[in-house]
């Protein structure tokens, strides 16, 4: 599985759910918008990696785009 960013940050969003619901059997909501979103996903994948390696970094662009890497890290070993 490849994360990737696409043309908005919701149509990301909207798709890493799609993948992280089948990869963790989980469940990752999407919320009213994107930094709510980012937010709570912020908890759900930091208890599930046993760290705080996800953190908002300013923005919703630059956070998905350093989530993105490590996602990539994660799930492409």
């Amino acid at each position: 599985m490849y994360f990737r960013q696409y043309s908005t940050n919701a149509d990301t969003l909207k798709e890493w759910a799609r993948q992280l619901n089948v990869a963790n059997k989980a469940n990752y909501p999407l919320y009213p918008t994107v930094e709510s979103t980012l937010s709570h996903w912020r908890s759900i994948l930091n208890q599930s990696v046993g760290s705080n390696t996800f953190d908002f970094n300013g923005d919703a662009d630059s956070t998905i785009y350093n989530w993105k890497e490590k996602l990539n890290g994660i799930y492409n070993r």
